[in-house]
């Protein structure tokens, strides 16, 4: 892994942005092959609650507005929205569903 990790490095200091995500399309089939289809739903779940709030670490509050309000066209043509059960998903939100450490800025 240390390997892995110092050439993904060495990728990520030479390459644009967009080139890294596109390298990681590439890969992605490969990986995506590795996951059971039962356990699909609860990968992606899982790496969405552990790494979202990296990707969006230095956004604040109107950032992050911006991004949803970009996103919603997207995730309306990616997602069943017909299917959705809003009610399950927040029946209690307390607090888990506020953004650590979220400036007004």
């Amino acid at each position: 892994m240390k390997l892995t990790l110092w050439l993904v490095r060495i990728l990520s200091r030479r390459l644009s942005p967009h080139d890294l995500v596109d390298l990681a399309v590439e890969v992605w089939p490969n990986v995506w092959e590795q996951i059971p289809p039962e356990k699909r739903v609860t990968f992606l779940t899982d790496a969405g609650t552990s790494h979202l709030g990296i990707f969006m670490m230095d956004l604040n509050r109107q950032e992050r507005a911006a991004l949803l309000n970009a996103m919603l066209p997207i995730i309306a043509r990616e997602f069943p929205l017909a299917e959705l059960d809003f009610l399950s998903a927040f029946a209690s939100p307390g607090d888990s569903y506020a953004p650590q450490a979220l400036s007004e800025d």
